[in-house]
């Protein structure tokens, strides 16, 4: 065991003081395999770019030789997807501004290949779960075996050759269990998640980029489980496998492992490895991948009450999630119940089922305080009461709804021509038997609505509603970014959403309403399917806030807009208690079917571990449905922005991702230095 612990303290401090760098090994061969088989169908010739790939990419063995497995030449080094192009994401940017121009040294003959053939977007696909189940159960070569059994088509061909091509990857390696898995199955537990190791990175080595995750580890897991006495630190091996060589390097941090939950018989799943993987989760205090708990109120209480430890020591995870309101919100958009209690969080917050659902993540997206200010400063003459303001958001919003639809229509299909993925494809359920990339081919489809804002939104409405300005007054207001300061101070002193003031919180019922109504007219209209509404964040809020122009909350042109759906900082003056009771007034199974994220920050000087489990308890069993706690002291926070080398381990939550918060811009320190004070930014 002392091997064990001394290979996870070395990998953790590689990781920890590696800088970012580029590597450009897989974009070259990349490149390479795209003019090769530039004459082969698109899903042979992604195949065979993904075997030449896996075939002379080097191998790392030396970051963490306790795992085999990598995206990268070594730690940290950005891998590229030059078929979605070379862009840093934007989120990367606020998070880190030193990535400004990270990529700008990629070689012009690479771009110069490029251009005119990468699709564009630069974050890949992602957004999933795979049947990992049946990689440690059957191995890949069964999966092979199931694409033979059926009639040969090209994409069959394509999925094959790309199942062969990490089999062959794996062998690469040389290791005893390297020949045994992922091509056959895992005889014991420490196989077992080499095999998801080598999957999860084949799966980004294919073209995925945020959110590729591993659902239900400890359910998974379960039948290779002896009670070793050094499982604990197996698993946090294998963690520090996952976050060391995912895609954008330290910008990576959205690789959910989902633990416990009730099945679909009010069963509860937890068991010994979920508290081995909490415990694994407190030895790595890594951002990546990040720990998510089902809550219910048939929770193992070990479980419980180690998930409250954590939390309250200022872990910031595991992250929580109530299961009755997820899997009937998954039960009312038509999904069977034994699925719809398969859920597992595949993101920052967002939502899949395993296999079988998972999200684009290229749906429409709804502005909320842009629509609102765009709809107040439309036909300005023609707005003297609330009523008149809602008419105009009405329209506005179905602007907004029509035009994102219009827009995302045919997308899946289009990136199914474009950029199939037929590894990945053949791990969710059904796609082998029709023959079709995950696109148009996986079991269920639920296109996403992402929703951002809400909370500036509901404040607007309370605030248009509650002061004595007229609609022209206001809007004159809004232009000017507030020069006159004491109507800003009207504004601000309006009701605000998360008091559990009914003169703030009824707006959001009403906001919810408008949107829910105009989206099932939308769909009406355009004959298209079904759509579920998320509501996730990270870092857009920042992205967001900075194109949109003052809004009516009292909210500055430029400024970023509500971290999460719960209170924006500074104005939740009732505390934690009336915070969550507006929140549990938003009904998630009826209006966020893909989920939402809500921040609560806690000071830990005041929060003792009982209290903060009563109050956990208390949100699920009335309704809540997802819940990030961070329990941040103002003065620490401060010190650690002035001497970072002092808390090299502070691990915060931002919005839908973890962060060592020696590593995040001052922008994002400023917001949760805010955040513990309870003030606004």
């Amino acid at each position: 065991m002392e091997v064990l612990i001394d290979s996870i303290r070395r990998t953790r401090e590689i990781l920890v003081s590696t800088p970012d760098t580029v590597c450009l090994e897989r974009a070259r061969l990349a490149t390479e395999g795209y003019q090769r088989w530039a004459d082969e169908p698109i899903p042979i010739r992604r195949a065979k770019t993904f075997a030449h790939i896996l075939e002379n990419m080097t191998l790392d063995l030396d970051t963490n030789p306790f795992f085999a497995g990598n995206t990268s030449s070594r730690p940290r080094a950005w891998m590229l997807l030059p078929e979605y192009g070379f862009n840093v994401p934007n989120q990367a940017i606020v998070e880190n501004p030193s990535f400004e121009g990270f990529l700008d040294t990629i070689p012009d003959e690479l771009r110069a290949f490029w251009q005119g053939k990468s699709v564009g977007g630069g974050a890949g696909i992602g957004h999933l779960a795979v049947n990992l189940q049946r990689v440690v159960s059957e191995g890949l070569e069964g999966i092979i075996a199931e694409a033979e059994a059926y009639p040969p088509t090209e994409y069959r061909q394509a999925m094959i050759i790309a199942l062969r091509a990490v089999i062959n990857w794996a062998h690469r390696y040389g290791t005893e269990a390297c020949r045994q898995v992922p091509a056959k199955p895992a005889r014991n537990l420490f196989e077992a998640l080499q095999a998801i190791a080598l999957v999860h990175l084949a799966i980004a080595i294919e073209g995925h980029g945020y959110s590729v995750s591993l659902a239900h580890l400890d359910r998974i897991l379960l039948p290779y489980y002896d009670g070793a006495p050094e499982t604990t630190e197996l698993l946090a091996a294998f963690m520090l496998k996952i976050t060391s060589n995912s895609i954008w390097g330290s910008h990576s941090k959205t690789q959910a492992i989902t633990l416990g939950g009730l099945d679909s018989k009010g069963n509860d799943e937890c068991n010994p490895l979920t508290l081995h993987f909490l415990n694994a989760c407190d030895m790595v205090r890594m951002p990546d991948p990040h720990i998510f708990v089902r809550w219910h109120e048939k929770i193992d209480r070990r479980v419980k009450e180690r998930a409250i430890e954590l939390l309250g020591s200022g872990l910031s995870m595991p992250l929580l999630v109530g299961d009755e309101q997820t899997a009937q919100g998954f039960i009312n958009a038509r999904i069977p119940p034994e699925d719809a209690w398969d859920y597992c969080v595949i993101g920052c917050n967002e939502l899949g089922i395993p296999g079988k659902l998972w999200d684009s993540a290229t749906g429409p997206f709804i502005g909320d305080p842009a629509i609102l200010r765009e709809a107040l400063m439309s036909d300005r003459s023609d707005k003297s009461d609330m009523s008149d303001v809602l008419a105009a958001v009405r329209a506005t919003m179905k602007q907004h709804i029509t035009r994102g639809l219009k827009n995302s229509l045919g997308g899946r299909d289009w990136a199914a021509k474009n950029v199939p993925t037929p590894f990945t494809s053949a791990l969710m359920d059904g796609c082998i038997e029709r023959g079709s990339d995950l696109h148009n081919g996986a079991q269920y489809s639920l296109p996403v609505v992402m929703e951002r804002g809400f909370t500036n939104a509901v404040n607007g409405l309370a605030a248009v509603e509650h002061n004595d300005l007229t609609i022209g007054e206001l809007i004159q207001a809004l232009e000017s970014d507030f020069a006159d300061e004491t109507v800003r101070r009207k504004l601000l002193n309006a009701p605000k959403w998360g008091n559990d003031d009914d003169r703030a919180d009824k707006w959001a019922r009403v906001w919810m309403d408008i949107r829910e109504e105009v989206l099932r007219e939308v769909e009406a209209e355009l004959g298209c399917r079904r759509h579920i509404v998320q509501h996730v964040i990270r870092s857009l809020h920042h992205i967001d806030g900075s194109k949109l122009g003052a809004t009516p909350d009292g909210r500055r042109a430029g400024t970023p807009v509500a971290d999460s759906i719960g209170a924006v900082a500074g104005t939740a003056r009732e505390g934690p208690t009336a915070l969550l009771n507006s929140v549990l007034k938003l009904r998630p199974a009826e209006y966020w079917q893909g989920g939402y994220n809500l921040n609560l920050t806690l000071s830990p000087n005041t929060v003792s571990d009982k209290n903060l489990l009563a109050l956990v308890d208390a949100f699920f069993a009335d309704g809540g449905q997802e819940l990030q706690i961070g329990c941040l002291d103002a003065d620490t926070l401060r010190d650690a922005k002035a001497n970072p080398e002092k808390y090299p381990d502070l691990l915060v939550r931002i919005a839908g991702f973890n962060a060592l918060f020696a590593k995040l811009s001052p922008a994002e320190q400023d917001e949760l230095i805010a955040r513990a004070e309870g003030r606004q930014a």
